[in-house]
């Protein structure tokens, strides 16, 4: 943990400096996401276990985002409806 916060921190100050600008053109998080995902497909495809339950495991991910979904729409919905309005008055 101490080891990314370090890492954050290097990264943040050379941010602020203005260094490293040519860092933009190559896109370093498109990059380390497209390798975040690809190793973690690696190492699920290698997980036989994990293989053998990816039904059960679909029909939760399914439950969640479900819920997740109509939670936001119907929260949002309730925000709008009470608070928007006192803020346009």
């Amino acid at each position: 943990m101490v080891g990314i916060l370090i890492a954050f921190s290097i990264g943040l100050f050379f941010g602020l400096k203005g260094r490293l600008k040519w860092l933009k053109k190559i896109k370093p998080v498109l990059w380390s996401t497209v390798l975040l995902l690809f190793f973690m497909g690696y190492e699920i495809g290698n997980d036989d276990t994990l293989i053998s339950q990816i039904k059960e495991i679909g029909i939760t991910a399914l439950y969640i985002a479900v819920f997740s979904i109509v939670g936001s729409v119907l929260f949002t919905s309730i925000y709008e409806k009470f608070f928007k309005k006192e803020k346009s008055k």
